[in-house]
């Protein structure tokens, strides 16, 4: 999958196995639920581990074969 570092302002292709989905949930002030979907994954860069973070719909989500995190 692909990602997109800001710091390097570069894409950063990541293996399937080293990426995560998380699922977050939150009631919004009108009192309903929204869900956000993303695929976060540790990336080495200049020695130093960087999280990354990409938002996906909830397709994508599902058909993702990689563990949940919370």
């Amino acid at each position: 999958m692909q990602f997109y570092n800001l710091k390097t302002k570069e894409k950063v292709d990541v293996p399937d196995s080293e990426i995560k989905k998380r699922r977050s949930v939150r009631t919004t002030s009108r009192g309903t639920r929204q869900e956000r979907y993303a695929v976060v994954a540790d990336v080495d860069v200049d020695g130093k581990p960087v999280r990354m973070f990409k938002f996906v719909n909830k397709e994508t989500f599902d058909s993702l074969h990689v563990p949940e995190v919370s």
